[in-house]
């Protein structure tokens, strides 16, 4: 799973999504979870900013192990959502129905 992080150097608010990002994704490396963050400003953060319709900074998108989109998160996130989704997408956190109907 990949995390990407999409930054601009005039957007406010996106140092303090980052620093929650990397402190966030720490705990999952083991997990075979990576992080880059994208400076849309570059080449390639142009083009991936295009390949993944991103039109707001931050913006953190959750990539599955074929680079397919599960998650997005627009805006500075929370730090416990942020840990529930990737929880989820690694399979490490049941669902409420799951857990009461014992799956």
């Amino acid at each position: 799973m990949k995390i990407l992080l999409f930054v601009s150097s005039h957007c406010p608010h996106c140092p303090k999504a980052e620093s929650i990002v990397k402190r966030v994704v720490r705990a999952y490396y083991e997990h075979g979870v990576e992080f880059k963050k994208i400076r849309v400003k570059t080449a390639e953060g142009n083009e991936l900013s295009s390949r993944f319709n991103v039109m707001s900074m931050p913006t953190i998108i959750i990539l599955d192990d074929t680079n397919t989109e599960t998650q997005r998160v627009v805006g500075v996130p929370n730090e416990n959502n942020l840990k529930n989704k990737i929880e989820s997408n690694l399979g490490l956190k049941k669902s409420f129905l799951s857990r009461i109907l014992g799956r």
